[in-house]
């Protein structure tokens, strides 16, 4: 029972460089947006766990990254 979350860095406020960059038009918009998608990600991230799913979320920015995939199916097959 593990879920997996590939989220976009933009979308959900990623710490790394993409993740970062601000919106040049409608800001605050964009800034509510990307607040709201996080706090929904905990909320959902959380209602998963409560029943039982382990949750893994995995960046954009590390899709390109072979490591990080092949932990992820690491842990993945050791559930």
């Amino acid at each position: 029972h593990t879920v997996v979350f590939v989220n976009g860095c933009f979308w959900h406020g990623h710490g790394c460089a993409h993740g970062c960059v601000q919106a040049k038009t409608h800001t605050a918009f964009w800034a509510e947006k990307i607040t709201a998608n996080r706090a929904r990600d905990k909320r959902k991230s959380a209602a998963l766990r409560a029943l039982g799913w382990h949750v893994e979320t995995i960046w954009e920015c590390e899709c390109d990254k072979a490591g990080k995939l092949a932990a992820l199916g690491r842990r993945m097959l050791g559930r």
